[in-house]
């Protein structure tokens, strides 16, 4: 489906637990292994107010969907599509 393709993923830092499930997600659906550095997705924590925040790199990212499917926090999701609240 190559309209899939051109879609991009937003993301909301809000809801996001930290539990690295879309990083490794990605990693293993693109690579073929577990590792954040070949992800196109990395978590930072901010020690100050202890939240999450994604950063998606958009230019290497494939819009394969992975990594929206991994997280059950609704952190991700298609930039098209309503947010959930």
């Amino acid at each position: 489906n190559m309209e899939k393709r051109k879609k991009k993923i937003a993301k909301n830092d809000d809801r996001c637990a930290g539990c690295m499930l879309c990083v490794l997600s990605c990693s293993l659906f693109n690579f073929g292994v577990f590792n954040p550095e070949k992800s196109f997705i990395s978590l930072d924590r901010d020690d100050r107010t202890t939240r999450f925040a994604l950063s998606i790199n958009y230019g290497e990212c494939k819009s394969c969907g992975e990594c929206i499917r991994a997280c059950a926090y609704n952190a991700l999701r298609w930039e098209d599509e309503n947010p959930v609240n």
